[in-house]
């Protein structure tokens, strides 16, 4: 016999269950009023106590008035009729019928007012509510006038955020022109009138029309707050957008790789590397996105997405399908990429008229997109930087997209190409605003107190929005999250298609994880997968070079530059036919060809057999910046402006590598120059309108140490600035720092340094009582002087003739 558990729990129900109670307590009194002898009195004072008490309770749980009525009559009632059938039983059957009667009226008003309470309750806190926004909308109209001095707005409506985050405010804009354009960069200014908290903010975005703003404004500090990556693996596609973190209003930020290229840049500990996982994540997870990646400093971008499968066994593929560890392993990845475009637009040109595409690669499982992630993208050379370049400019239409990763917003990260197809871009927690002010549109400089901590950032994305920076926080995910994203998505990890693989440069694709894994992951011992793809790709690659071998066939191993000078020989045959043809040039002769060293003349150089079995690497190109060099030094005493060094190094190189050749910007070559100067292999002359740039001749003498501390350069001068004010100065016959600041244009106070260094070497007299210090050197003198300070300062006599102030008689020589 099972033991009954009683419920001394509150009873549910609300009031009518109460009500029931009061009516059986009620009719019991008078029921047992004979037996009892009980006094009316007793039902009043029972009664009227739990009407007391009901009306308390309802009072304390926020009851409306109505209800509340309601529920202390009904009680009120009751304690009456008690009271009086307890005064006059025993009742009759009239008077039981009334009684009833009462009960029944006082249930259907009791679950009447019950439930239209819930309603009761929407209404009176949407009443609050609009209180409260009619508060928000006065104090913004007011906030503008105050702050942006914009009067007349007129405020429409405030959204309030779930959980009190935030509110977003719209607002009309008074008339006479006004734009959300003119409130750019006020955010930081609102949230100061406002008190807010870092990681707090306000936003301003474009409204319904061009006469409306939102104001969207975080009043609590989410960005603090560790948001863990989802584990939710279920599939994503490429087509698709993808969250990456949560901006403060509670939306996700998101990412988008289909059409458009990406870029994500942060400085040390600013949360990029973890930001970039959460991306490959994200990628993991679509069956129709095959991720290849490019970390030319350890391939640790790609580690941590082979490692369960390449070492530990717990997954069946590896995420990461290609990964290239070093440069040449670049350029192949990059050729391929370029080359598989070529042959992706071709091949699959049917397939496109049929889905009626709009000559777009319909994507899928047996046809996926190529998105490759490039990482530390400053410490690529430039031939790789320009087949980027290509990729991103030609891969949209044949989805192969890039994902360009670097430390710092600039444009040895950032090429403009890059910038222009890169539609989203995330830039991670700055301590300087101008990091990241390069890699949004229009230059925007960001609040830094709107993202503080690490692993938050602003988010942007120029089609498809925000369009405008957005403070978000990126998802946290760790090694184990990491693990558990590689074993659930390694069996849906797609292949690569037919007519993308059998590209020339296709014939080194099977053999990339024999090149790789061994050094990668050098001493440690590799699963049976990974080693079965070790051997299976040496076995693909040994049948090819034999296939070759059959038609008479050999790859060309590739070979130093012949008479390139030292430093040259890595950029191929193509720098020795330059150097040749810049010393005909000086000589008047034909240049001549190179012949490889140890090579008899007229004979070829026989291929090893290492170099038969190994797949050929795709050429170098010619560094920009080397041959700019080359121009400089050719140029000699003439030297150039970097306007003029552009336009000579923009014909050279389109002479050498045609009408597509990627030339640098006129920035660039300036800061090539620039650098030169500084390092000491050039001299910069400032006495022109332009600056003008010479190769040194002999190297500075940088590593002798001057004889006292009186000797040294001022802060900001180097030897050509001070030859070039002694020229001044002595044949001017006048000194001044300000003639000086602007005739060699420099900053004033660096020109009164240079003015006190002159003083100390005797060149100009003392300061005297508010007058012009004196000159101690007659223009006589002046060759003379020039002559022993640029053998102090290590200046070499051609030098001196290509900065102009050479004597007559050095130049005399110099030009003979």
């Amino acid at each position: 016999m099972s033991m009954r558990h009683w419920d001394w729990s509150k009873p549910s129900g609300g009031h009518p269950a109460l009500l029931g109670y009061a009516t059986e307590t009620a009719a019991s009194m008078v029921m047992l009023a004979p037996i009892t002898g009980l006094p009316w009195q007793a039902a009043a004072i029972t009664l009227s106590g739990a009407a007391l008490a009901g009306a308390a309770y309802d009072a304390r749980q926020g009851t409306t008035p109505a209800t509340l009525t309601t529920h202390a009559l009904t009680w009120i009632t009751s304690a009456a009729w008690s009271s009086w059938a307890l005064a006059t039983a025993p009742l009759t059957t009239t008077e039981w019928a009334t009684g009833l009667s009462l009960t029944a009226i006082g249930f259907a008003l009791n679950a009447s007012a019950t439930r239209s309470e819930s309603s009761r309750k929407e209404r009176k806190a949407l009443l609050k509510l609009r209180r409260e926004s009619v508060g928000i909308l006065r104090d913004w109209e007011d906030r503008l006038a105050r702050v942006a001095r914009i009067e007349g707005c007129q405020g429409v409506d405030v959204t309030h955020w779930p959980k009190k985050v935030g509110y977003t405010v719209e607002v009309n804009l008074p008339p006479g022109g006004t734009t959300s354009d003119d409130l750019n960069g006020y955010g930081g200014k609102f949230a100061a009138d406002m008190r807010l908290a870092d990681g707090c903010g306000v936003e301003i975005y474009p409204g319904a029309n061009r006469g409306t703003i939102l104001i969207e404004v975080t009043l609590q500090d989410v960005m603090s707050q560790d948001i863990l990556y989802p584990e939710d693996f279920s599939a994503l596609s490429i087509v698709d957008r993808f969250p990456i973190g949560v901006h403060r209003d509670g939306k996700h930020a998101l990412g988008a790789l289909c059409n458009d290229c990406g870029i994500l840049i942060g400085e040390t500990d600013a949360g990029k590397t973890n930001q970039l996982r959460v991306t490959t994540a994200q990628l993991a997870r679509m069956p129709d996105a095959m991720i290849w990646a490019i970390d030319i400093t350890g391939g640790g971008v790609a580690l941590p997405w082979i490692t369960p499968w390449a070492t530990e066994g717990t997954a069946a593929a590896p995420v990461v399908d290609w990964i290239a560890h070093d440069v040449d392993e670049a350029r192949l990845m990059c050729t391929m990429a370029i080359e598989g475009i070529a042959a992706r637009k071709a091949g699959y040109q049917q397939l496109m008229r049929e889905k009626k595409s709009d000559n777009k690669l319909p994507v899928s499982h047996e046809i996926p997109a190529i998105v490759i992630l490039v990482d530390e993208t400053a410490s690529l050379p430039h031939d790789v930087k320009e087949m980027l370049d290509r990729i991103v400019n030609e891969g949209r239409a044949m989805r192969v997209r890039t994902l360009i990763c670097g430390l710092r917003a600039t444009q040895d990260v950032i090429s403009a190409a890059m910038k222009l197809q890169a539609k989203w871009r995330v830039g991670m927690t700055v301590s300087d605003p101008e990091e990241v002010a390069y890699l949004f549109p229009g230059y925007v400089k960001v609040d830094t107190k709107d993202a503080p901590v690490a692993g938050s950032g602003w988010n942007v994305h120029t089609r498809l929005g925000p369009k405008k920076p957005t403070p978000f926080k990126g998802y946290y995910i760790y090694d184990e999250l990491t693990d558990k994203v590689c074993i659930a998505t390694a069996g849906r990890r797609p292949k690569l298609d037919a007519i993308t693989r059998d590209v020339p440069v296709g014939a080194a694709y099977p053999g990339r994880w024999a090149r790789t894994l061994p050094v990668l992951y050098k001493g440690q011992q590799l699963t049976e997968a990974a080693q079965r793809a070790i051997e299976e790709a040496g076995e693909i690659v040994e049948a090819a070079a034999a296939l070759l071998a059959e038609q008479g066939i050999a790859p060309a191993a590739p070979t130093a530059a012949a008479g390139a000078p030292q430093g040259y020989e890595g950029f191929g045959g193509g720098a020795a036919d330059l150097f040749a043809a810049v010393e005909a040039n000086i000589s008047g002769g034909a240049p001549v060809q190179q012949q490889a060293v140890g090579t008899p003349a007229g004979t070829e150089p026989a291929p090893t057999a290492a170099a038969a079995a190994a797949v050929p690497r795709p050429a170098r190109t010619l560094d920009p910046r080397q041959l700019g060099w080359e121009l400089l030094v050719a140029a000699g005493s003439d030297g150039y402006a970097p306007k003029q060094l552009h336009t000579v190094l923009s014909e050279a190189m389109k002479q050498w590598v045609g009408e597509h050749a990627n030339v640098p910007a006129p920035r660039t070559v300036s800061g090539w120059l620039a650098g030169w100067a500084k390092d000491g292999e050039a001299f910069a002359d400032y006495s022109g309108q332009y600056t003008r740039y010479f190769a040194r001749t002999e190297p500075a003498a940088g590593g002798n140490p001057q004889p006292a501390a009186v000797d040294r350069l001022p802060e900001g001068v180097d030897e050509t600035v001070v030859l070039h004010a002694v020229e001044l100065l002595v044949s001017t016959q006048f000194a001044s720092p300000s003639m000086l600041s602007r005739k060699l244009r420099i900053p004033f106070d660096v020109a009164q340094g240079l003015m006190a260094y002159l003083q100390r070497r005797n060149i100009v007299g003392p300061d005297g009582d508010g007058e012009r210090p004196d000159l101690l050197v007659s223009q006589q003198d002046l060759p003379e002087l020039i002559s022993r300070l640029s053998a102090e300062l290590g200046v070499a006599e051609p030098d001196l003739v290509a900065l102009g102030l050479a004597p007559a008689g050095a130049v005399t020589a110099a030009g003979e």
